[in-house]
């Protein structure tokens, strides 16, 4: 069997998850119990893909997590890359490493995958610094000896379908773990539906009256989690290592929590990545990125009060979601104060502080509180950086130059974003 090296890129559709994809490659997000990148390591075991992003994110994923991100050079053998914003099934995972070299797979007109030998891989992956772009597939298209049409792919276009498909994609993936049953269950819990359902791994602990319902799917426990008392979890759901639930907290079905995580309040079809507090909260049908704090009593709201669809602007403009239940999109490092309510479908950009009522999209690098009567204005970076650093002591978490140079490039590239809505800056208490 040949050789196949595997690499994952980024497309145009990246845009659309912003703020989500300001901070993180697109393939980096979450859906079910993994990254996108994750799900394709694992069903393609053997080798670590090759990572093709932003530039922006580059060096930082070189950084932090010692890997080889636009680096053409890397490659050797036969090629295959894939779409970032696929979700890879085993059953195309199956068939990818038969496709013949020259071939490129495509669905309603994105690049799901293309398959070329070393050198002309080469010369495709210099070129992925940038997202691919449909002038880019038209002229791939054409150099290409074969096409296929991908129709069973499932390719991400907009954050609201994270939710929408969470609880299936959530099914498959909590399947093919590996249960454990190391961790502890009182006797005064309660598991409905069945037990085998239930994963909860080694060093966790489900308090008394916790309520594990895995009658509409599997739940699974990370390691060295608590879920405290009087608290309900029903699958399909995931929560991370390190994490703590709190008392009459209620998890739906359909959400993934992640590592190191304070969760309470009520999360209903929701991804919320890790290191993040939302406490005594209502998060239904959202995304929270990473470090986010919603203090107690933040409310979002996942529908409009009339039950139409939901508009989002996304990649520059407003689309109809189709969707009469749609949350909130919260970049990295947003902060809202007690009682902050967000109207659905808004988008909270990176590093954001929120007050009050938000019934608009924030930019990244925000401080938000019209409620007050005041004009959202500008963060000033230096104290977002601050900000940042205590955190990580809090968590005990390095805080390197890396962390702080990706949010100087965010800052830059949201700089006109800022511009155009006419904000002063402000040098909030810290």
């Amino acid at each position: 069997m040949r050789e196949l090296q595997v690499a994952i890129f980024e497309d145009y559709a990246c845009e659309n998850f912003l703020p989500l994809t300001h901070t993180r490659p697109a393939f980096d997000l979450v859906c079910g119990a993994a990254t996108l990148r994750s799900r394709i390591s694992n069903l393609f075991r053997g080798s670590e893909p090759l990572l093709f992003a932003r530039n922006h994110l580059a060096a930082y994923l070189e950084s932090k997590e010692k890997v080889h991100v636009n680096r053409p050079e890397m490659i050797s053998n036969a090629t295959l890359f894939l779409n970032g914003l696929l979700i890879l099934t085993k059953r195309l995972a199956g068939a990818l490493p038969k496709v013949p070299e020259g071939q490129v797979g495509v669905k309603e007109g994105r690049l799901v995958y293309a398959c070329f030998g070393p050198e002309r891989a080469r010369e495709f992956a210099a070129k992925l610094s940038k997202p691919f772009t449909s002038l880019d597939l038209s002229q791939l298209e054409r150099a290409a000896t074969s096409k296929a049409e991908v129709r069973d792919a499932q390719l991400l276009t907009y954050p609201w379908e994270i939710a929408k498909l969470n609880a299936e994609v959530l099914k498959s993936d909590l399947a093919s773990m590996q249960k454990s049953r190391a961790g502890k269950v009182h006797s005064r819990a309660a598991v409905l539906g069945r037990r085998r359902d239930l994963s909860i791994c080694s060093g966790s602990v489900i308090e008394p009256g916790v309520v594990i319902d895995t009658r509409n799917g599997p739940v699974h426990i990370g390691p060295g989690s608590t879920v405290q008392s009087n608290s309900l979890i029903q699958g399909p759901s995931y929560v991370g290592s390190g994490t703590r639930i709190l008392p009459f907290t209620c998890i739906h079905g359909g959400s993934s929590v992640g590592n190191r995580c304070t969760v309470g309040g009520c999360v209903e079809s929701s991804v919320i990545h890790g290191y993040s507090e939302v406490r005594s909260c209502f998060v239904g049908h959202s995304y929270v990125g990473e470090w986010v704090d919603l203090g107690a009593m933040t409310a979002v709201s996942e529908s409009k009060d009339g039950y139409g669809t939901v508009e989002v602007n996304a990649g520059g403009q407003k689309v109809d979601t189709g969707e009469v239940k749609v949350g909130a999109f919260f970049g990295d490092y947003v902060r809202a104060s007690a009682a902050t309510v967000i109207a659905a479908g808004k988008k909270i950009g990176t590093a954001s502080r929120l007050h009050g009522v938000v019934t608009e999209d924030v930019p990244s690098f925000t401080v938000y509180d019209k409620t007050s009567g005041g004009k959202p204005t500008e963060a000033v970076f230096e104290s977002v950086i601050e900000a940042q650093r205590r955190m990580f002591n809090m968590r005990k978490v390095e805080h390197t130059a890396a962390d702080i140079t990706l949010l100087k490039s965010v800052y830059d590239l949201t700089r006109e974003e800022r511009k155009a809505a006419g904000m002063a800056q402000t040098r909030p208490s810290i």
